[in-house]
């Protein structure tokens, strides 16, 4: 079985990769660049006869990611992706939809099909390779949070924060971050750089790091896969049931 997870970011790729190795014991493959299906902003893994890349697209760039997919796994060159997931933000309704719609529509034409898109379930589809063969592929779409928008940051903090004892920090990154967007507006450059927490981005990835800081001060100068590997994963229930789709791995 060969996984491709397509996520937005570099955190994002972090984060999925410290949960399947922490939850299904895969574990990190050093990148060569003869590896077929090798991914300059991807990271492999593997467990027995399953590999893994989560490769991050930096923005919006699913459809040109999904049309790459679809040409390795035409050429048939002795490696195709079997399963596709799309981990996406929960960005506006109408913005998911846009996305999703154009996702499907890049399937639809390299495969002659009506392809449709229906969230957090595997949805096989057929598609011809060269020399008269095919290849039955399996896609996962998923934004999250599941309610409300956000990020895969938000989706963390939220299940952090069901945990006993976290609520009082989480809560309170959440309002710090929140309040400084609001009281930067009305400074001025020099009392307050532009740049801070100037994208939609970076608003939301900060709660998550506010929290880290206050919660594991000493660690707050780590890097984020160190912090991350500190998480219990298997106790956030909320987490284990937005990817309960990833339990094809056990």
């Amino acid at each position: 079985m060969n996984v491709i997870i397509l996520c937005e970011g570099e955190t994002d790729q972090i984060i999925l990769s410290e949960y399947f190795c922490h939850m299904y014991g895969f574990h990190y493959l050093r990148p060569n660049k003869r590896d077929k299906g090798c991914w300059p902003t991807g990271c492999r893994y593997a467990r027995e006869d399953i590999t893994i890349d989560i490769v991050y697209v930096g923005g919006n760039q699913f459809s040109e990611y999904i049309q790459k997919i679809l040409s390795i796994n035409h050429m048939n060159s002795g490696f195709t992706y079997s399963h596709v997931a799309v981990i996406s933000d929960h960005d506006s309704d109408t913005e998911i939809q846009e996305r999703w719609n154009s996702i499907a529509e890049t399937i639809s034409t390299a495969c002659h099909c009506d392809f449709q898109i229906a969230e957090n379930q595997w949805i096989e589809q057929v598609q011809q390779l060269d020399f008269d063969e095919s290849l039955s592929v399996q896609y996962l779409f998923l934004s999250l949070p599941l309610e409300g928008d956000g990020a895969l940051e938000t989706f963390l903090l939220n299940a952090i924060e069901h945990e006993p004892g976290n609520i009082f920090f989480s809560q309170q990154s959440k309002h710090f971050v929140k309040e400084i967007i609001e009281k930067k507006k009305g400074l001025p450059a020099e009392e307050c750089n532009p740049k801070y927490l100037a994208k939609r981005r970076t608003q939301i990835k900060a709660p998550l790091a506010v929290f880290f800081a206050l919660a594991w001060p000493d660690r707050a100068f780590a890097d984020a896969k160190t912090l991350l590997q500190e998480i219990p994963w298997e106790k956030y229930e909320q987490i284990q049931t937005s990817f309960r789709a990833f339990e094809i791995f056990n």
